[in-house]
């Protein structure tokens, strides 16, 4: 079988944010239950009077990756529809590009979807493709 790059995108919706530095400390304890994560670690970043945490790390499987990296943010704005983003950067072996990126897909919705669930209560989630996210058009 061929390897196939199927980066994909996990956007969600808390369905509160009290805390942002304790609900961003529940999504990094959700990504740990994740046995492919490794060498995560989370930053607390400011600009221009807004305040997000940031996780990094990198995905361990044989078909090879890059990394990962998620943004924990309190607003939820037209320009950015959600709370938590993550980009996961891996490759995926299949018979087709369609095929590896399934494949990713059900990995996000079958296991990190349940896990970040599981400690933060979710509005809505999503696994996208990069196609898929949203781009707002500029003036």
């Amino acid at each position: 079988m061929a390897k196939f790059r199927a980066d994909h995108y996990l956007v969600a919706q808390f369905e509160t944010v009290t805390n942002l530095e304790k609900d961003a400390t529940k999504v990094l304890e959700a990504l740990k239950e994740l046995p492919q994560l490794k060498d995560l670690a989370m930053v607390s970043k400011r600009l221009e009077m807004t305040h997000w945490q940031e996780i990094q790390g990198r995905i361990d499987i044989p078909e090879g990756s890059k990394a990962f990296w998620a943004m924990i943010k309190k607003e939820v704005t037209e320009r950015e529809p959600y709370n938590l983003f993550i980009r996961i950067d891996v490759n995926a072996e299949a018979d087709d590009i369609e095929a590896a990126r399934a494949k990713v897909k059900k990995w996000i919705e079958d296991e990190w979807i349940p896990k970040i669930e599981s400690r933060i209560p979710l509005k809505s989630a999503k696994a996208l493709q990069p196609e898929e996210i949203y781009v707002p058009k500029l003036a």
